[in-house]
């Protein structure tokens, strides 16, 4: 099965507190499906240990962020600067609680942010959604994709995990290359890629196959009178439309014929 399926991933953190991270940061817990047909739904969730390589960039983010903090509260008493080491000797102390209260914060928005990523996936759309502060929801046709690329870096093939990153063809006017493009999907953190592309592939061929797609994206159909269609047979259909189509030619002929004769007599 591609990626993690429906469910709180690698456990989920306790339900009251969730519900109140939620609230406070006004976002739904499950996002809407996708278009397609309710039993073609297929809900994946980031694998584990995507949670454990966030983890890991995050706790050297703050202890990157520590050893800045001591050494310009505690470093600089060994230099004399004048009014900047008065001030980092009266604020040292409170940044270093405000830093150990943002701790325990910061931990929760990641594993709540991860247990926010949603990939949906049905048979003529797939749905990404991820976020806590922003929540970023996106939504693409599967007709409409083009290119589809399991991505990995040293750290990612580490923990075994990819990104795979689909394009389609309506970009909206956005740089393809710009993390906010519209036609530019990046499905972070999966512990199954290959098998997920598999999928989107499988959903591609069968809605190409049985005409599916964007409204917009189908070819308008011609409306024909009412007179024109009385036949039933297919080839008494086709030929009534062919000689329509002759009918009017000639009598566009014909018009064209008179006004250019009416402007040679005028001359």
């Amino acid at each position: 099965m591609p990626a993690r399926a429906e469910g709180a991933p690698g456990g989920g953190m306790p339900p009251g507190l969730k519900r109140l991270l939620l609230t406070l940061f006004r976002v739904d817990e499950r996002p809407e499906p996708p278009p397609g047909l309710p039993e073609s739904l297929r809900t994946f969730r980031a694998s584990p240990r995507f949670f454990r390589y966030s983890l890991l960039k995050w706790g050297l983010g703050q202890a990157g962020a520590l050893f800045g903090l001591v050494a310009s509260t505690i470093g600089f008493d060994f230099i004399e600067f004048g009014p900047w080491s008065r001030f980092t000797a009266a604020a040292g102390p409170f940044l270093i609680v405000l830093f150990v209260v943002q701790v325990p914060f910061s931990y929760l928005v990641l594993r709540l942010g991860y247990e926010m990523r949603w990939y949906m996936v049905s048979d003529r759309a797939l749905r990404i959604r991820h976020g806590v502060y922003s929540v970023r929801e996106q939504t693409m046709t599967v007709v409409n994709i083009q290119n589809m690329a399991v991505k990995r870096g040293p750290l990612q093939r580490l923990f075994g995990i990819a990104d795979l990153e689909i394009r389609t063809a309506s970009g909206g006017g956005s740089d393809d290359d710009d993390e906010d493009s519209l036609s530019r999907g990046l499905l972070q953190g999966l512990d199954n890629a290959e098998e997920l592309r598999n999928l989107l592939l499988s959903s591609l061929r069968q809605s190409r196959d049985a005409g599916l797609g964007d409204p917009d994206d189908q070819p308008a159909v011609l409306a024909v009178p009412a007179a024109r269609t009385e036949a039933t047979a297919p080839g008494e259909a086709e030929n009534a439309s062919v000689l329509a189509a002759a009918s009017d030619l000639l009598a566009e002929c014909r018009a064209l014929r008179r006004t250019v004769a009416g402007s040679a007599e005028a001359s």
